[in-house]
């Protein structure tokens, strides 16, 4: 066996390795990235009550806004679950 033919071998063991290990690590990474993913909706939540009693509700259409296209980017990788709105004002946007 030529340096080459060594050199090969040693490249596939460390890409078979290295697979096996990525593998482990995903999964192990994605209950954590879910848990992170509902913190985040959790937090969006936080702030936007707290934002609602800091302006005494004067912008809370706007927050709900804000925050139900925050949790939809977070809903798009299916890590946290948007709220439907509430209120009278829960019918469909109007199309932009």
């Amino acid at each position: 066996m030529n340096f080459m033919d060594k050199a090969k071998d040693l490249a596939a063991q460390a890409k078979e390795k290295a697979t096996e290990v990525a593998g482990g690590i995903a999964e192990k990474a994605a209950p954590l990235a879910d848990k992170a993913g509902d913190l985040a909706a959790k937090g969006v939540d936080a702030t936007a009550g707290g934002l609602n009693k800091v302006t005494g509700g004067r912008f809370e259409d706007k927050i709900e806004k804000v925050s139900t296209k925050v949790e939809s980017v977070l809903d798009r990788d299916g890590s946290a679950k948007p709220k439907p709105p509430e209120g009278p004002e829960s019918g469909p946007e109007p199309a932009e």
